[in-house]
């Protein structure tokens, strides 16, 4: 945990920028001292997809004379209206702890504010895993004092508080070493919009802590933009019925809106993105169809100066961008380059020397098509992986040499206008799809002794749907069915770890199985096939259970066979660079330390301008030892 940083750890979620927004259901006394009404809250909040749900705890001694509590009627009348409520709703330890075990079971953290040292005491025996302050006690150094001694983690919201208040009790928060946040907060009940200041989300930063938004107003406007300004906390209110009796019901979000709330806010966590820039698939696809490139006129030999009248500007951009022709004028090219051929990015390098013969321990290699073996096979590689069409293997490619690589052959995916399915319903497809990836078995056999070793033919298991959740276990027993009616003699037979939401067709999939750590592991177990394991695919499917990738790696370690090496950005961007997503690769790679087998950059569209992008993921991959 971050101490005093831009992050705290609350549970097993981790708070700050850069993590999703985290959703606190504040409950506080709209319960009305009912402990059924309270567990019907919970479950709101849980069905909303919130992360926490937040109480409120008084010890009413402490906080004030016997004779406000006993003679309420001698004081003004906001005493004499909100003394009472609080007396009414005030629930047991035991109910307390009860409501924690609730929400525990709902997938809920739960959190209390203790409005006395008392209160604070008790919530700690209960064993919370981090507190809350209310602004009326950010002033209350005494309490914030003794909570911090605790040692866990706190939010604190500032509302009905001055700057000079502020700074005072983030100086306590601060010399307690405790973890922090700060809630930017109006404390009138409701606020107007043309009050709620959230500027002051950006002031708050200055204290170097997550900072949030407790709101008070009306809707769910103002704590959107509150999380689109940066804030990472987002506290509302919730309640059965707005119009239940109590002070707070009538700020608070009914279930539709809380729901409506949390949704919007975790697509809005997505659409923030982060600040590094990188292309998107379909981006890729429509710059290459749609760009243009800087394309040779005439053709032009080895050793000879570029000039402006030697280069055209045409379509496809699969070469050069046309943004570069100052800088590729004057260049002298080391290669024969063909009339209307593409210039690349070597062409602007002087002579290209791509030499990772010595780079790393392990068994690397590329990806290769048939018309692009030769120039793969010129870099040297261990291996070489065949991503193929489905009709490609009966094309007459015959290896005119023998060579000291291994081979792989990734079956394709598609089936016509159809996904590959080893785990359909339909009998008749499953045992088409079986058909495909026995052809492409039977094709690496015909060609495998023209290379080194045993090799691999690793293939897509299926289980996809183009908008329903299919139940796994059908997809299971289908896809054990159909490794069995496979004869891999004289290869080995992989299955590929799959993506959650994968973009088929022009649309985007679900997959329904062989995601999950558990489930990969489960399969193996049961048929002893080992898998192609694609980091991409499990770091997207990582992010959307909010797991940690490096857990799943070293659960599936045991069954990897070969390795596709690729970064991931949020859902659904796979095969991204290395360095460009959300992989942290040192974790991972802590994982595959003692990996002794085959791997591959699978940078998409990464074997364009002679494999550009698989060369910059080698590059980058060097550091780790492979």
């Amino acid at each position: 945990m971050k101490k005093n940083g831009n992050t705290i750890k609350i549970g097993d979620q981790v708070i700050g920028d850069g993590y999703p927004t985290y959703l606190i259901a504040e409950i506080g006394i709209n319960h009305n001292g009912d402990v059924n009404l309270a567990k019907k809250l919970i479950d709101i909040a849980a069905e909303s997809n919130m992360d926490a749900v937040k109480f409120q705890k008084r010890d009413l001694p402490s906080l004030y004379s016997a004779d406000m509590l006993n003679n309420t009627y001698k004081y003004e009348q906001h005493y004499q209206y909100t003394i009472p409520i609080l007396k009414n709703v005030e629930l047991t330890d035991d109910e307390f702890l009860m409501l924690k075990k609730y929400s525990v079971k709902k997938g809920l953290e739960f959190l209390c504010t203790p409005f006395d040292i008392k209160s604070a005491d008790s919530l700690a025996n209960i064993g919370v895993n981090a507190f809350k302050i209310a602004s009326a006690d950010l002033t209350n150094l005494e309490l914030l004092e003794h909570t911090a001694s605790m040692g866990k983690p706190m939010i604190v919201s500032t509302g009905m508080s001055y700057w000079e208040d502020i700074e005072k009790g983030v100086e306590v928060l601060r010399k307690s070493g405790i973890p922090f946040a700060l809630l930017h907060c109006r404390s009138v009940y409701p606020v107007w919009p043309r009050e709620v200041n959230l500027e002051m989300i950006n002031r708050l930063k200055k204290f170097d802590c997550p900072v949030g938004y407790s709101g008070h107003e009306i809707g769910i406007v103002i704590p959107l933009v509150a999380a689109s300004m940066g804030a990472c906390i987002i506290e509302k209110h919730i309640t059965l019925d707005m119009k239940m009796p109590g002070p707070d019901h009538k700020i608070s979000l009914e279930f539709q809106e809380l729901k409506r709330l949390a949704r919007d806010i975790r697509v809005a966590d997505q659409a923030m993105g982060k600040a590094s820039r990188f292309l998107l698939r379909g981006e890729i696809m429509n710059r290459e169809l749609l760009g243009k490139s800087l394309i040779a006129k005439v053709r032009i030999k080895s050793g000879t100066l570029i000039t402006r009248e030697m280069i055209k500007v045409q379509g496809p951009g699969k070469g050069l961008a046309p943004n570069k022709i100052d800088d590729l004028v004057g260049k002298t090219v080391y290669r024969d380059i063909e009339k209307d051929a593409f210039f690349i990015d070597d062409d602007l390098n002087g002579e290209a020397h791509h030499d990772f013969s010595g780079s790393f321990k392990g068994r690397w290699g590329l990806i290769s098509r048939f018309n692009d073996f030769e120039e793969i096979i010129a870099l040297n590689p261990k291996i070489v992986e065949f991503h193929l069409a489905e009709n490609d293997c009966d094309f007459d490619f015959k290896p005119q040499n023998s060579y000291s690589q291994e081979l792989i052959v990734h079956v394709p995916e598609y089936m016509g206008d159809r996904i590959m399915d080893l785990c359909s319903s339909d009998e008749k497809f499953r045992k088409e799809s079986v058909a495909l990836f026995q052809k492409f078995i039977d094709f690496t056999r015909s060609i495998s002794s023209s290379f080194h070793g045993t090799a691999k033919v690793l293939a897509h298991p299926g289980g996809q749907s183009l908008n329903t959740k299919l139940d796994k276990q059908p997809l299971r027993d289908a896809l054990i069915k159909s490794f069995r009616e496979i004869n891999s003699d004289g290869v080995e037979a992989l299955l590929e770890n799959v993506p959650p939401y994968p973009w088929h067709f022009g649309g985007q999939w679900k997959c329904s199985y062989f995601m999950d750590a558990d489930d990969v592991v489960d399969f193996c177990e049961e048929t002893g096939v080992k898998i192609c394991f694609d980091t991409s695919h499990a770091a997207l499917y990582c992010n959307a259970k909010d797991k940690s990738l490096a857990d799943y790696t070293g659960k599936v370690r045991p069954y990897i066979s070969h390795i596709h090496f690729a970064d991931a950005y949020g859902l659904d961007g796979e095969g991204v660079q290395i360095g460009d997503g959300d992989i942290n690769f040192i974790e991972v790679m802590a994982e595959l330390k003692d990996y002794k087998g085959s791997w591959v950059p699978e940078v998409w569209r990464g074997h364009l301008q002679n494999g550009k992008g698989f060369i910059e993921a080698l590059n980058k991959l060097k550091v780790f030892g492979l």
